[in-house]
């Protein structure tokens, strides 16, 4: 599992493969619980959680979550933090 973060001014992209939207989707169930969902638009889906409002899009399958605001982007970074240290810790089985 590769994940990166794009920063910008106006805050920060979580990207990482259309395998690993599952794994993504967990850990941020597990750490800020389950969002509430707006799909109202055809090519963003908000999930809104208790601390902040993230958009996922997945664009010619390369998803990203996107947040706006520093709430946001402080559980985008403890995210991605969290999956590459679980990718490393796979690699680095023996077996």
């Amino acid at each position: 599992m590769a994940v990166s973060l794009l920063y910008s001014e106006s805050g920060c992209s979580l990207e990482f493969s259309v395998s690993d939207i599952e794994r993504v989707r967990a850990a941020l169930e597990r750490h800020y619980g389950k969002p509430a969902v707006n799909d109202s638009s055809p090519f963003m889906t908000v999930y809104s959680f208790a601390k902040a409002k993230l958009a996922f899009q997945n664009e010619w399958d390369d998803p990203c979550l996107i947040a706006n605001d520093a709430t946001g982007v402080a559980m985008l970074e403890h995210i991605a933090i969290e999956l590459t240290q679980a990718a490393q810790a796979t690699q680095n089985r023996p077996f």
